[in-house]
């Protein structure tokens, strides 16, 4: 067995094990068997426990030319890639269908061009090898999730009366059609993350007329055909932790039929595992349904495949990490995802992986190779075959896909490398029930932060964690190099990454310090990471501190805003400065404000008040707007700044990390 160090994210190095081809091991051998990854067994999981995954985008992939190899390297047909995904654990495969996801000229909208016709063929493949089928209906001609659920073309101008007989026709035809060819459906989603809407509608009562006309439709071909389909409805967000009560109160109140409460899990936004667990349970108990985490996935690398922008990628703002970023994380995040839904006992069905197979077209990180030729390359198959997340034809339908449209979102969340070979992580579906294990070695030895106001000395840490692949953890001491340091400390403000080496069992490995150098902030809690709230002075509505993986920048606090009513609101601090020049400024995100939106950072000197007009742009797009040249003539001068907003009902957004420096 040989050890190398690889370097992975923000200077930190990695320990991994370099293994010719790996045997895998099984629960009830003698000896541990050297699996390249550790699984812990879940005792007691039920033989129709679902382990399943999103393979949507698998036939635009193939037409693009994206080849599939078994562990052996040998290259996989179609009928032999799903038996190999049975292979390795999977029993249930999730297909998404849009209605029409193309133009008037018949031009592909992308995103694996997911029509009726390609999930039954992939649908037929997935049931040849003996996997049933879980048919996800967006009632959309493209993506549906919080941020948009816009109603099929077709659908657009009908009445709600008349899209509840549409919806509950096309799901009935789509179901009969499927069944009919031979596909296995064995569950139904009825629409996609439908928090905020489903196929334009957002009003509660409207939206569960469509949830029900939607049930209705699976149970009428259910009772036809004979054949047992769940209804399983879908959302997400669970970090809030009320917020599924919530939901799963008003499908009652308007007597929704469903069997299955669904959740996406990502464990980038959407809080602990811990958490999940606990909402599924309180669902599962007060509202006597069925659970499961209908989406989830991992990183096993910070590079991006295909040059199109991942989903994921080092230094993310507002994502965390908080498994290994490799083969043996994605591990850990498929098992705690199956053993956090598990803990609902019966009522916890199972979990699916979300496109695992998703992988470049062509990989622009290989040796030797172009990238601009490669990515042109890439460019071209994804507008030709639909194989990326968006072509530009979609951006009639999808405002974001007509800036944003190009490949695959999640190529490094893949459980396949860039090139179609299969990781050790893929086979962890099975071993949920067989366990699996190997040679204990590091796996990871993470890095730290430290910050410092210029002038002080830093409080640098004196241990950092280290990872081995069984998962295990434990803080040994860290030597800095602390002519790095001085040498930061002498430049003054700003990022410094200082090296660091750890020594375990006689092997140096090396590690990272990110070192932060920054003027005072002369405004308290201005991240809002402080429960004491004293400092600011909020009035109006919509308006509170609120810990939000969604929308903070850094830490995980910010002051969020939303409101079903038009959003009016001031945020305001007062501070005692000395004699000097000093700046101000804050950052904000948000969306749907509407065409009159007042959004202001001020400053408030003796009556006199600097603005600075700002506007949200969107999901995750940051501005960060500033006033300067804040004259303080007199110590003892007292300051307010602050932040106001007015804007449409349902605006939504959040403000964060304020400060204000001397200049």
């Amino acid at each position: 067995m040989k050890r190398k160090l690889i370097r992975t994210g923000a200077g930190m190095l990695a320990a991994v094990l370099c293994l010719g081809a790996p045997r895998y091991a099984r629960a009830d051998e003698e000896e541990p068997v050297d699996a390249g990854i550790f699984v812990e067994k879940i005792s007691d999981l039920p033989a129709d426990f679902i382990t399943g995954a999103d393979i949507s985008s698998y036939l635009a992939e193939k037409k693009s030319g994206v080849k599939y190899y078994d562990f052996e390297g040998t290259e996989l047909d179609d009928a032999g890639f799903f038996a190999f995904m049975a292979d390795c654990g999977l029993n249930y495969v999730r297909l998404r269908l849009w209605n029409d996801p193309k133009d008037e000229n018949g031009n592909t909208y992308g995103g694996g061009n997911c029509d009726l016709e390609t999930v039954k063929t992939i649908g037929l493949l997935a049931t040849g090898a003996g996997m049933r089928v879980l048919i996800d209906f967006h009632y959309s001609d493209f993506w549906a999730d919080p941020g948009k659920q816009t109603a099929p073309k077709a659908w657009e101008n009908l009445s709600l009366e008349d899209k509840c007989t549409a919806l509950e026709d096309f799901t009935a035809e789509s179901l009969r059609e499927l069944l009919a060819a031979g596909v296995d459906v064995g569950m139904v989603q009825i629409g996609n993350e439908t928090n905020n809407g489903i196929a334009g509608e957002t009003d509660h009562a409207a939206m569960c007329a469509l949830f029900s006309a939607g049930s209705r439709a699976v149970r009428a071909v259910s009772s036809e055909t004979g054949k047992d389909i769940l209804v399983a409805l879908h959302f997400t967000n669970p970090e809030d932790k009320t917020r599924y009560e919530g939901y799963a109160e008003y499908l009652e109140e308007y007597g929704v039929d469903y069997d299955v409460f669904a959740s996406s899990w990502y464990p980038y936004w959407h809080g602990s595992a811990a958490n999940i667990s606990r909402v599924l349970q309180k669902i599962a108990v007060k509202y006597g349904k069925k659970v499961m985490i209908a989406e989830t996935s991992y990183i096993h690398t910070y590079e991006n495949g295909d040059g199109s922008g991942n989903t994921e990628s080092a230094g993310k703002a507002g994502s965390a990490f908080p498994y290994d970023i490799s083969e043996q994380g994605q591990a850990d995040l498929i098992r705690t995802a199956a053993n956090a839904v598990a803990k609902s006992g019966e009522a916890g069905i199972g979990i699916f992986y979300w496109e695992p197979a998703w992988i470049p077209v062509g990989n622009v990180t290989a040796e030797g190779v172009s990238f601009d030729e490669v990515y042109a390359a890439n460019r071209e198959a994804w507008e030709r075959d639909g194989s990326g997340w968006a072509t530009s034809f979609a951006g009639e339908y999808d405002s974001d896909a007509a800036q944003y449209y190009g490949g695959s979102a999640v190529d490094n969340e893949a459980i396949f490398d860039f090139d179609g070979h299969p990781l050790r992580s893929a086979k962890t579906f099975a071993y949920l029930r067989t366990g699996a294990y190997g040679v204990k070695a590091v796996q990871r030895v993470g890095g730290a932060e430290a910050a410092a106001l210029v002038g002080s000395d830093p409080e640098l840490p004196d241990t950092v964690e280290v990872t081995w692949n069984d998962s295990d953890k434990q803080k040994l001491p860290v030597s800095w190099n602390m002519e790095a340091v001085s040498a930061a400390m002498d430049t003054g403000v700003g990022e410094y990454l200082i090296p660091g080496t750890v020594e375990v069992d006689g092997e140096i490995f090396e590690s990272s310090l990110k070192l932060t150098l920054q003027q005072q902030n002369f405004l308290a809690n201005p991240g809002f990471e402080d429960a004491d709230m004293s400092a600011w002075s909020l009035k109006g509505n919509a308006v509170s501190r609120k810990d939000d993986s969604n929308n903070v920048l850094t830490g995980k606090y910010c002051l969020h805003f939303w409101a079903e009513e038009a959003v009016d609101f001031t945020a305001e601090q007062t501070v005692v400065l000395d004699a000097g020049t000093y700046r101000l400024g804050a950052s904000l995100v948000g969306g749907d404000a509407g065409d009159n939106a007042v959004m202001e950072l001020y400053a408030c000197l003796e009556g006199e008040e600097l603005t600075c007009p700002t506007a949200v742009e969107g999901w995750r797009k940051w501005v960060k707007p500033e006033i300067g040249g804040i004259i303080i003539e007199e110590d003892g001068t007292e300051l307010t700044i602050g932040v106001r907003v007015q804007a449409a009902p349902g605006a939504w957004g959040a403000w964060d990390d304020f400060f204000l420096y001397r200049e």
